[in-house]
């Protein structure tokens, strides 16, 4: 009876581990996005979605007047997650979603005109990937 209570117990531990979000391959193959235009690597965001339970993650920055962003997103299939940059009054300036087109970009870049506090909108659309990262780079 202990045998077979501990390999219950093994079993659901393994299973709780493999549902984990590890986002270590996605956040590389987000840095690697900014090499081929010269944008430095600036921050990385863990986009835990939790199954599905979680709608929306939202993370604020300080972007600078004069200075072009990339903001790069990666998940298991590179479908449904998409970012909404808002500025400092929550407005959209920007999106990885073209509406019309329905298509969803892997990176979006803007320069930024005016300094001050911006807000990361992070949505899975469709699909089930709910476990993903972004990457911020800059040049000037």
């Amino acid at each position: 009876m202990k045998k077979v209570l501990f390999l219950l117990l093994a079993f659901s531990f393994a299973y709780l581990a493999n549902a984990q979000c590890d986002v270590t391959e996605y956040t590389n193959k987000c840095a690697e996005r900014l090499k081929p235009d010269g944008f430095k690597y600036l921050k990385s965001y863990k986009l835990d979605f939790m199954n599905g339970s979680k709608k929306q993650i939202i993370y604020s920055y300080v972007f600078s007047n004069n200075t072009s962003y990339r903001i790069t997103l990666a998940n298991g299939n590179n479908k449904g997650l998409f970012v909404t940059l808002m500025d400092s009054e929550k407005k959209p300036v920007a999106s990885s979603y073209l509406e019309k087109e329905k298509k969803y970009m892997p990176a979006i870049d803007i320069k930024c005109s005016r300094t001050g506090i911006y807000y990361l909108a992070y949505e899975v659309k469709e699909g089930k990937d709910y476990c993903g990262s972004s990457v911020i780079g800059f040049k000037r």
